[in-house]
């Protein structure tokens, strides 16, 4: 019967009318930044020290810079050597004798289980092991490998072998037994196969041509060589000599010398499908595209991003710096800013952390610096407070503001000693003293339009003494709201008066403002908690409902300190609830009837039994829908009928007292 009664009271909303309320939406992590600036180009002191082609490179302190569908990235493994397969598959090994393996799609670097001890790895995955082993990546190895192998060079699934005794042998796609033997040169220094012939350079500085197909003799082709490599599958073998200069022996020619007169003081070369790559004797690398010749150096970073996590933020509130480098090649990379690499202006309004994060301490615009070499970037700071400060008076017209709290957040430090307070803002030193109009501002004296005097529990100063401390310093009286507006570091600071908070309420709600703490116990308002509870309106907020018509919600609290929220109502709806007994009483109706805690009971429960009073009904199960009254040899006898759409529930009440309960 309680959810009857509740059902049937005329001020509860249609949930069609209620809409949700908006609490805020989501925002990225980091916020973008306000400017850049790069002095200049910012050269990297790392060098390239091996070249597989002007995509993959491997830098002085063993890292790596490789391409792929995404764009260039950079690897920071600690890498002794890279080179490529086919297949878009590319290997590596590191100084601790780990082998790698990535291809040119996915940036992801795999460490490739089981190989360890890599000295060198070549061709589709063929491995030397520190130890003179042989090994193959992947499987289908084959049964019988080499092993006391100084030198190897494969290209694609074959390779070529230089023993530590001198042999040299040769084996064709992953061929099992022990390959087969081509020569024995024992002053080999390197060795370099393309599947047709093997070229050895020796300690003298000649070069011998091994032919694979025909068995010839072996040829000496070059003299005076300190490096060699073949131009992949064109047959044709590159020599760079002592002298720096670098020549092509190619087969159509019968291997006749050929200058390529555009490379000049070359220590090595290494051949990709789009060009030579050549290393001078000085360590730059250039390279050499359809002879025009062009350096190649690593990528250097062009430009700093700062990013801040927030660039607004509270007093109090930890933020966190990251750094975009941005290469010259385009790729960009992401870390988190170090302490000593950040800069904070002006430094009372936030300041450095030790593990790099900036911590807000007090209201106003500042300038966070990012400094790396020579480039630097830039990003802007606002600290705010998420509650405004309270304590502004107005005494003989003028202005005071409550002295320790409006310092503190515009970021001094405070030591209170007595009636004097020494405050040390930045670099400002100030000294004041209760019931004095007179303060000290770095030893000098400052005459204050009034003196430092208590207003309620706090101690306050004339505001115009900030104007003497700072010329971006000025504070207004808002006379609409009775509040001072203090503007300082490009921020503003809202200091409320006793008065505030009650005209600011009186605007938003009007004349509801009269219902604020009062108390009421509730009957069936079933939102404001248990029946005959005790609850005060703590609050009554004006929101909007979905056709954008003002409404307002009332915020209930009971003795328990639990709140509860009415329907969207306006104000007289909202003075109508109030007043109606079926929804809220305004006095404990308990203190005036002297009943059982039984008959209480019964009735919280909407329960009704023979023997309950019309008035202990009324309580219980309200008024009935229908009622008849006759009188019978001086007594009265009422009939009571609560009829629904599935029940009927008659009561018999005579004189007062129910004697007889009926329900179907």
């Amino acid at each position: 019967m309680l959810e009857k009664k509740i059902s049937l009271a005329k001020w509860v909303i249609s949930s069609t009318l209620v809409v949700g309320i908006s609490l805020g939406s989501n925002a990225p992590l980091f916020s973008p930044i306000l400017k850049v600036s790069a002095a200049e180009t910012n050269h990297s002191n790392l060098q390239i020290v091996s070249v597989i082609d002007k995509d993959h490179y491997l830098l002085s302190d063993g890292s790596m810079w490789a391409m792929s569908m995404k764009g260039p990235w950079h690897s920071e493994y600690q890498f002794e050597g890279i080179s490529v397969g086919s297949n878009h598959q590319y290997y590596g090994w590191t100084t601790s004798g780990q082998a790698m393996e990535w291809d040119d799609i996915t940036q992801q670097i795999e460490v490739i289980a089981g190989i360890n001890n890599v000295a060198h790895i070549s061709g589709n995955g063929i491995v030397l092991h520190k130890d003179g082993k042989v090994d193959m990546i992947g499987s289908g190895k084959p049964d019988t490998l080499p092993n006391s192998v100084k030198l190897l060079d494969a290209f694609n699934d074959s390779y070529a072998i230089l023993k530590q005794s001198g042999d040299i042998l040769y084996y064709n796609n992953y061929q099992n037994g022990l390959g087969r033997k081509i020569g024995s040169y024992p002053d080999a220094v390197s060795i370099k196969q393309d599947e047709i012939a093997i070229a050895v350079l020796r300690s003298d500085g000649s070069v011998t041509l091994l032919d694979l197909l025909s068995g010839d003799a072996p040829q000496v082709i070059a003299n005076d060589a300190t490096s060699i490599e073949w131009q992949g599958s064109k047959r044709s073998l590159l020599v760079v000599k002592k002298d720096g200069s670098v020549w092509s022996y190619s087969r159509s020619n019968g291997f006749a010398p050929q200058q390529i007169s555009e490379l000049a003081n070359i220590a090595k070369v290494v051949y990709s499908p789009n060009g030579i790559y050549a290393q001078t004797k000085s360590g730059d690398w250039v390279e050499d595209a359809n002879k025009t010749v062009t350096p190649l150096q690593a990528p250097s970073i062009s430009e700093l991003k700062l990013i801040l996590s927030k660039t607004n933020a509270s007093v109090g509130d930890k933020i966190n710096a990251q750094i975009q480098e941005v290469y010259s090649n385009g790729s960009i990379n992401t870390r988190p800013a170090s302490a000593n690499e950040l800069s904070v202006a002006p430094s009372p309004v936030a300041e450095i952390l030790s593990d790099g994060t900036i911590k807000v301490k007090a209201i106003g615009n500042a300038t966070i610096t990012l400094t790396t070499d020579t480039l630097t970037a830039q990003s802007p700071l606002n600290g705010t407070t998420e509650e405004a400060l309270t304590g502004a008076v107005m005494i003989d017209g003028s202005v005071y503001l409550p002295l320790q709290t409006v310092f503190k957040a515009m970021g001094s430090t405070i030591l209170v000693n007595g009636n004097q307070f020494k405050v040390n803002w930045g670099t400002t030193s100030i000294v004041l003293n209760k019931n004095s109009a007179v303060a000290q501002v770095n030893n000098q004296a400052v005459k204050m339009k009034g003196k430092v005097q208590t207003s309620g529990n706090q101690t306050v100063f004339p505001a115009t003494l900030l104007s003497s401390l700072s010329k971006d310093a000025k504070v207004n009286w808002d006379t609409k709201y009775q509040q001072a507006l203090i503007k300082v570091n490009g921020s503003t600071i809202t200091i409320q008066s006793d008065k505030t908070l009650k005209l600011i309420k009186q605007e938003e709600i009007g004349n509801l403002t009269r219902l604020l703490g009062k108390s009421y116990w509730v009957n069936y308002y079933h939102k404001a908690g248990e029946r005959f509870s005790k609850v005060t309106i703590k609050d009554i907020n004006a929101e909007k409902d979905a056709y954008n018509r003002t409404r307002f919600v009332i915020q209930f609290g009971d003795r328990k300190g639990k709140e509860y929220l009415s329907d969207r109502l306006t104000g007289e709806e909202i003075t109508s609830l109030l007043s109606d007994t079926e929804q809220f009483f305004n006095y404990d109706i308990r203190s005036k009837y002297n009943w059982s805690q039984a008959t209480w009971n019964r009735i919280i429960n909407a329960e009704v039994v023979e023997g309950m009073t019309s008035r202990q009904v009324l309580l219980s199960w309200g008024n009935p829908d229908k009622k008849t009254v006759t009188k019978d040899n001086g007594h009265t006898i009422e009939i009571w009928s609560y009829i629904g759409e599935n029940y009927l529930n008659m009561l018999g009440i005579g004189d007062g007292v129910v004697y007889e309960i009926f329900s179907i």
